[in-house]
């Protein structure tokens, strides 16, 4: 008998085995998918500057905030301004219309500065208006230096 007869007659009344046996395989044999890690950029507050020193109640500062997506690779970036002495009054974000008090950006290259401007009525009547800036992410993203995502610039209220 050839060595495909003795093969035949020992798998007779074990098909299921056998069909079980090759799915199995070719489960194996079938590359993984490949996994995709999160991407990492830098994302940071490169400014927060006010329009003037001092300012009196009910009058208008403009602050004006420069994000950073330092990279490497390009992520989703969102800014919005955390404020403390007055309320924001309208926003204006570089390439894209404001989703107050929110500025989505959406993906942003790696190396691209933009610039969001803020104008705040001071509502305080003393101390400081304070407005702290940041960058965050809707997407998960590595970065190794989340130090730099918030900054804060303050008026004396005279």
């Amino acid at each position: 008998m050839t060595a495909i007869a003795l093969t035949r007659r020992a798998l007779r009344g074990k098909g299921m085995f056998v069909v079980t046996a090759l799915a199995a395989v070719a489960l194996f044999a079938v590359p993984a998918a490949a996994q995709t890690s999160p991407p990492t950029a830098d994302m940071g507050v490169v400014s927060l500057t006010a329009s003037r020193a001092t300012a009196a109640p009910g009058t208008r500062v403009t602050f004006s905030e420069v994000v950073r997506n330092n990279g490497p690779d390009p992520v989703e970036m969102d800014t919005f301004p955390q404020i403390r002495g007055g309320v924001l009054v309208s926003e204006v974000c570089q390439a894209v219309s404001p989703d107050t008090p929110f500025c989505e950006y959406g993906e942003v290259a790696a190396g691209t500065s933009l610039t969001a401007k803020f104008v705040v009525k001071v509502t305080a009547t003393h101390g400081t208006l304070t407005v702290k800036g940041g960058v965050v992410s809707e997407s998960a993203f590595q970065d190794d230096n989340p130090f730099d995502q918030f900054r804060s610039a303050s008026v004396k209220i005279s």
